[in-house]
């Protein structure tokens, strides 16, 4: 009644225009000119730090949902509230896809990283109230026993007969030692991680889960899903590591918690499979490090430049050709122009060199992390500095005074930074070319 009688006595009230990307990319970073994929194909409204309004019903839930440019899920539904469901299936849907592209047989030989989980999901609505975690909420029928470690929550199956593989919090536990030595200023909240009893257990139970899966990864529920198979632990710690590194990654670069995966890709595979190489107990590293000492690299010749040798970040010396002739089959790499952009990954699934994309995605890392083979606390610094400017850019300081500043919310204002000019930041590499050209001098060398 009382809604009806101020139609009648007031006129209506203007109505707030709705905010758009466009208003947003005035206030904050430009993430188009990192090399990212903006959510234009996404019809919910993304203000940083703001849950989108949303309903609880299922109606309002996405449909039609597909693999749009670049391999990133297009929401096409109205805005509403994305079901739990239908979160794990679309998680999972891409993991599937990116499994069966690899399961055809790649270039090197070896199997590619299991179950990479990229997800574009609405934010979710806060509430006051802090729901208690249901283990059985997306997977039911499974009787859970739950144990705490540090820095995880594990959920283990009850199992049916025989004897599970013991001190599974301590596999863990030596997994996130191994990040921690690495990326410290990645690490995040703690994750759940869910063990199966086995193999059938885990095809049974995880939703929609591929059948070549080891692992599976869900980053924006901080969770990771693997199963018990006793006598091969190594196995599983590199699966392990390789999905934990893409919760920590989503959490550090999504700064805004839009819910969408703002990590390039190329880097933030290259570290999944450094950090699982990292995870081998051999004493030079696992099969990725041993596939660089084995191909015999080949430089695009549309990459080579001349008087670019520009950077005061040198390793090694120019070496002659005679060192990759001595090495196993032919591998010629992307320019790193051409590999850093998102479509990359597809061209190269499209010539079924899966593994190959993922390979130079690992060297790259390691050269820019890692390149000497040691633990080098400046190169972590430079890394740290390289990847906290792709994922929120820098302040912008009034040239005056010193002081950050701010807009007209009193928030500071950050100036995006692409790659390129990451690595000159962070690298003192003028440009990409001399980037790359310190590379090839590198790659030679790696022993």
């Amino acid at each position: 009644p009382e809604q009806q009688t101020s139609k009648k006595s007031k006129p209506a009230a203007e109505k707030k225009p709705e905010t758009t990307l466009e208003d947003i990319k005035q206030q904050y970073v430009d993430w188009t000119s990192l090399g990212m994929t903006p959510a234009t194909d996404l019809d919910i409204s993304l203000l940083p730090n703001t849950a989108a309004k949303t309903s609880s019903s299922e109606k309002g839930a996405p449909k039609n949902n597909s693999v749009g440019k670049n391999n990133k899920l297009v929401y096409q539904n109205k805005p509403g509230k994305i079901s739990q469901d239908q979160q794990a299936k679309a998680e999972l849907d891409y993991a599937a896809r990116m499994l069966q592209a690899g399961g055809q047989g790649g270039s090197v030989g070896r199997p590619i990283p299991q179950a990479v989980s990229k997800t574009v999901n609405a934010p979710t609505q806060k509430t006051n109230s802090k729901k208690v975690f249901d283990p059985n909420e997306y997977r039911p029928g499974v009787e859970w026993k739950r144990t705490n470690t540090n820095h995880f929550t594990i959920y283990t199956q009850k199992r049916d007969s025989g004897i599970g593989s013991s001190n599974m919090g301590m596999l863990f536990e030596s997994a996130y030692a191994t990040l921690r030595r690495n990326i410290p200023w990645m690490m995040a909240d703690k994750v759940r991680v869910f063990v199966y009893q086995d193999y059938d257990s885990y095809l049974q139970y995880e939703p929609d889960v591929q059948e070549w899966s080891r692992a599976v990864a869900y980053p924006l529920r901080k969770e990771v899903v693997v199963y018990d198979e006793p006598g091969k632990q190594q196995e599983l710690k590199e699966a392990f590591t390789h999905e934990l590194v893409h919760v920590f990654t989503q959490q550090f670069f999504d700064k805004y918690k839009t819910g969408r995966l703002m990590t390039p890709m190329w880097l933030d595979e290259g570290l999944a499979v450094y950090m699982e190489d990292q995870a081998y107990s051999g004493s030079k590293g696992g099969p990725w490090a041993k596939d660089l000492r084995t191909f015999n690299f080949v430089r695009d010749p549309q990459s080579q430049s001349i008087g670019s040798f520009s950077s005061k970040n040198m390793f090694g010396t120019q070496s002659s050709n005679s060192t990759f002739a001595r090495r196993g089959r032919k591998m010629q790499l992307m320019p790193f122009g051409t590999f850093i952009e998102d479509g990359s990954l597809n061209f190269m699934e499209s010539k079924n060199k899966t593994q190959d994309w993922y390979l130079q995605a690992y060297a790259m890392v390691r050269f820019l992390l890692n390149p000497a083979g040691g633990a080098s606390p400046s190169q972590r610094m430079q890394f740290e500095q390289f990847t906290r400017l792709i994922s929120q850019g820098e302040q912008v300081r009034d040239p005056s005074t010193g002081f950050p500043t701010k807009d007209i919310n009193g928030k500071p204002i950050y100036q995006p930074y692409s790659i390129e000019k990451a690595l000159k930041s962070a690298y003192y590499y003028n440009n990409l070319s001399a980037f790359e050209d310190a590379f090839w001098r590198w790659l030679p060398n790696v022993r």
